[in-house]
């Protein structure tokens, strides 16, 4: 007969499961970690190509020039 003032010794378990927590949190900050470099060198990379692209764009626009008195002919338009 077992005896009921006898505590089960459950500390192996609660060692497993603090190390194995540990290893995960561990894990999913590294991936964290690893995916947000690849995401700022991806974003740095089209933020070149944009800037390289606006500064092409921005020679071949032609600025309008228009006088005061022009300006009540546009509005009306």
């Amino acid at each position: 007969m077992k005896n009921p003032f006898k505590k089960q010794d459950n500390s192996n378990i609660l060692i497993a499961g603090l190390a194995l927590g540990a290893i995960f949190a561990g894990a999913i900050t590294y991936l964290y970690i690893k995916r947000k470099a690849d995401i700022d060198a991806a974003a740095a990379e089209l933020k070149a190509h944009a800037q390289d692209y606006l500064k092409n764009k921005g020679a071949q626009m032609k600025k309008h020039k228009s006088d005061i008195s022009e300006l009540a002919d546009i509005v009306q338009h």
